[in-house]
């Protein structure tokens, strides 16, 4: 009897020690490794096949290293540069807009000028490939490196995902860093993205991403002002 109950006890436990065990990250596959390619082949693989992303994500904000604010977004992105994001805070929907051709629309919740920014960089945190024709090309050891006037952006070569990016705008210097590859129905991103502006970083966490969603007429309709 004492043995059958040690030789329950220690496979219990082992199976604890299994279960508990940290699970292995898994890694994009290197589907470029040790592959030369041109700035004109990278826009292609990395953009051809997207359209539009749907995303949900938790997004945390902090002003001068303190913690300013805390929300739930519900992101529409589209090419070529249309944003329509649902901002949630204990559930309840505060802010609800588009951003058509460069223009805020604000459907619901107090119209704010910010509101312009942290949809645009999304857009551009995602969809970093665009506007990119104009660029240059650097080789530096296992990244690709793509410059142009307005920004620069640090690609992993095996991978072809982003490390970070750098751009000009009017507001200041805004940096973006990539985190935490995950895959979604054989579709590779990042996970995390930290966006630096002046005195705010903004950390977006991607719950769900939904690559090339069905798209409707209301997805970005709007008053036309």
């Amino acid at each position: 009897m004492l043995k059958k109950l040690l030789k329950y006890f220690s496979f219990s436990i082992l199976f604890i020690f299994i279960a508990c065990a940290p699970k292995p990250k898994l890694l994009p596959p290197p589907l470029y490794k040790d592959t030369a390619l041109s700035l004109e082949e990278i826009i292609l693989k990395a953009g051809s096949s997207l359209d539009s992303l749907k995303a949900i994500s938790n997004i945390t904000v902090e002003k001068n290293d303190k913690h300013f604010s805390t929300f739930n977004a519900s992101s529409l992105i589209k090419k070529p540069d249309w944003v329509h994001m649902r901002v949630y805070q204990l559930g309840l929907l505060v802010r609800d807009f588009v951003i058509r051709d460069n223009i805020l629309y604000v459907l619901s919740g107090k119209k704010d000028l910010n509101l312009k920014t942290l949809g645009r960089e999304m857009h551009n945190a995602i969809f970093w490939w665009e506007d990119l024709q104009e660029s240059i090309l650097t080789v530096r050891s296992d990244k690709y490196v793509i410059s142009s006037l307005l920004k620069e952006i640090y690609l992993d070569r095996d991978t072809l995902l982003p490390l970070k990016q750098i751009i000009s705008s009017e507001q200041g210097l805004i940096i973006m860093t990539y985190e935490e590859p995950k895959e979604t129905d054989g579709y590779w991103y990042n996970s995390i993205i930290e966006i630096y502006l002046n005195e705010f970083k903004f950390s977006v966490k991607l719950k769900k991403l939904i690559k090339n969603p069905s798209l409707g007429e209301s997805d970005f309709k709007v008053e036309e002002n």
